[in-house]
């Protein structure tokens, strides 16, 4: 994965290595040679667009879309945190030149680089744009089990992950956001981040978007303990005013009762299945 984000990020700056092949290593770069990598950042912005979304002072919605072969694109969203000097992603794009284009759009926007991002989990539209970031200079955080889920999955593997996580129920600081572990639900690692001077929650696929009709991706899911983790987080971040989900749109607390209810109706579908099965 790292190898094929390499050689990606090869192509893009080997436009000027071209440019100045018949130039002294020497030679000063004038600002017309810098134009190719110039017009290749904005080439991969245009392919790979990012909407930002400002919901309060110092936050934006970051979305993006992916497209799977003979789907429709699929809208993935994420936070910008501006903390003092630091500018915090919860989550990534879904993929590594996605990702690129997210980094540029938030330095271009904020006038301040991407300097920390918490991935909330190991699937593939929170890890993919992992490597990307790492490789230009962000620090990750993760659950301590990310790392090696995201491997047995095939994914990018974040480089480091926070031991303190582990137990359902944990929490740290990153700068003044707050990153949790409620336990498992939609996936076994999944995280969930706090802005207080905000009072904005991100969930990322833990709390399913005002719209959605169903739990979507339940592959990795625990449905048993699921509820529990929804009302740990409601019950921890009562103060909360606005959820936003991995997918979809954001509301209130809400937000989280509609999840719960679409667990309950997937639980009551199984077992509903499992009765027919009996002889």
């Amino acid at each position: 994965m790292r190898f094929a984000f390499y050689l990606l990020s090869a192509s893009l700056l080997s436009l000027t290595a071209c440019e100045n092949s018949q130039s002294a290593p020497t030679e000063t770069i004038s600002a017309d040679k810098k134009a190719p990598v110039q017009s290749s950042l904005t080439d991969l912005q245009k392919a790979y667009p990012i909407t930002l979304s400002k919901i309060a002072d110092n936050v934006w919605v970051h979305t993006s879309t992916y497209t799977i072969p003979g789907q429709s694109p699929i809208p993935v969203n994420g936070l910008i945190i501006v903390d003092g000097e630091e500018v915090v992603l919860a989550d990534a794009a879904w993929g590594e030149l996605a990702t690129l284009s997210l980094l540029e759009s938030v330095e271009a926007e904020i006038g301040k680089p991407v300097t920390k991002l918490i991935t909330t989990h190991h699937h593939a539209d929170r890890v993919m744009g992992v490597d990307a970031a790492e490789w230009k200079g962000v620090e990750v955080f993760t659950h301590p089990d990310t790392p090696a889920l995201a491997a047995q999955s095939g994914w990018p593997v974040p480089n480091t992950s926070v031991s303190a996580l582990k137990q359902p129920g944990s929490r740290i600081k990153v700068g003044n956001l707050e990153v949790a572990y409620p336990g498992p639900g939609h996936a076994p690692d999944n995280l969930i981040v706090y802005i207080p001077s905000a009072n904005i929650l991100y969930t990322g696929c833990a709390v399913r978007g005002a719209e959605s009709k169903s739990l979507g991706n339940i592959s990795d899911a625990d449905l048993e303990t699921w509820a529990e983790s929804l009302a740990w987080v409601k019950a921890t971040y009562p103060d909360a005013r606005l959820v936003v989900p991995g997918h979809g749109k954001g509301a209130d607390l809400s937000l989280i009762d509609h999840t719960a209810s679409l667990l309950k109706a997937a639980i009551n579908s199984q077992n509903a299945d499992s009765d027919i099965d009996k002889p």
